[in-house]
């Protein structure tokens, strides 16, 4: 296999000649490779982004074992501490107790959200979370709770194994807020309990809950005490053709909604509100955008395919990052966004599936990350 050879350091600029014609632009990125130390502690396990602590990025290390059926451990076992701009890692803290299994978490600072089981049945507390989907250890449901100063409290059980009812949950960036709403699958969010918007307050250890109805929405996230969220919406009337939309609420009042974009599924919003990071569809394939709020203008960004990759962040680069397992892509702000978030250059954009091969094999320039 070839191996790409990359300085630790590469910035790549917009390519506009090449799409002079039109306006579709390559991203501009900042393309760094990750410290020698990270990637061996990365390496032959599941890991997530789970947020930072004082401008330290935090990844969760799943067990670095495998399952029963060979596959790696869904586990949590580690919280990772890396320093972005030194490409070194700080810190790494076992997150394992006996008889209690995590998922996943998120931090913001000195908040941290655990999604797992708080406190497993008895005989199963020497089991991984990957055994409690066989038929020997059932657990019918699935626990949320946060860790303060070191105290920790449960917050929530939600009937279903976590395999059966997923729960979309967020820390909001000022680490005293978090966020939950649980849906039946990705693509079927229609029922009650994906309308209900869970926000949950926490000030020195106490807990405050509000909720907020808001049918068939997704991605709730609070950013300097707005609402940011997507609704879904049918653009063909008596069809199961559905695509999203982007609102802000003031105050968590959904009656003051403002709409920010159509056509447009937001993933992630910058911490101080003025960028989203967003999915939308060009020429039949899922590409990622960022929406300027108050312009309400977007850009897709073009050159690799960003959603293979997960998603964050930065907080030290203060950009919308992606990481592809050896290098970490930054994504600079577009001087000037192209697109209208709403109207006709919102709208699903498709052509004859010639076109469409010569577009993609055009606009996908830059080198593969994942396996080089």
């Amino acid at each position: 296999m070839k191996r790409l050879i990359v300085l630790p350091i590469v910035v790549v600029f917009f390519m506009n000649s090449l799409f002079s014609q039109d306006k579709y632009r390559l991203a501009e990125e900042i393309v760094v490779s990750k410290s020698a130390e990270l990637k061996a502690a990365q390496k032959d396990r599941y890991y997530n982004l789970a947020g930072y602590n004082k401008n330290l990025l935090v990844y969760q290390l799943d067990l670095r074992q495998k399952d029963k059926d060979g596959y790696n451990s869904s586990e949590a076992a580690v919280k990772l501490y890396y320093d972005e701009n030194k490409r070194k890692v700080v810190d790494t803290i076992s997150i394992k107790k006996q008889g209690r299994n995590v998922y996943r978490f998120l931090q913001t600072n000195d908040l941290t959200l655990y999604h797992g089981f708080y406190q497993v049945p008895s005989g199963c507390e020497n089991k991984t979370i990957d055994y409690f989907y066989s038929r020997d250890c059932i657990l019918d449901y699935q626990d949320f709770w946060f860790e303060l100063n070191g105290k920790e409290k449960k917050i929530r059980s939600v009937g279903g194994h976590y395999y059966d009812v997923d729960v979309y949950y967020n820390i909001c960036y000022t680490g005293d807020r978090m966020v939950m709403t649980d849906f039946v699958s990705e693509y079927l969010r229609s029922t009650i309990a994906d309308s209900i918007i869970t926000v949950y307050g926490v000030q020195n250890g106490d807990v405050t809950t509000k909720e907020i109805a808001c049918m068939e929405c997704v991605s709730p996230q609070i950013v300097k005490g707005q609402l940011f969220y997507g609704q879904k919406f049918y653009y063909c009337p008596g069809t199961d053709f559905y695509d999203w939309k982007v609102y802000r609420a003031p105050n968590f009042d959904l009656s003051k909604s403002e709409l920010l974009g159509e056509y447009i599924e937001p993933l992630l919003v910058s911490p101080d509100g003025k960028y989203i990071l967003g999915k939308k569809y060009l020429h039949d394939k899922a590409v990622a955008v960022i929406l300027d709020v108050e312009a309400k203008k977007f850009d897709y960004l073009l050159g690799r395919e960003y959603l293979r990759y997960k998603y964050f962040y930065s907080p030290v680069h203060k950009k919308f990052a992606f990481d592809t397992d050896s290098h970490i892509i930054y994504i600079n702000y577009p001087q000037e966004f192209q697109f209208n978030s709403i109207g006709e250059d919102a709208e699903e954009k498709s052509l004859p599936k010639s076109e469409r091969e010569a577009f993609w094999k055009k606009i996908t320039t830059y080198p593969d990350l994942l396996d080089d």
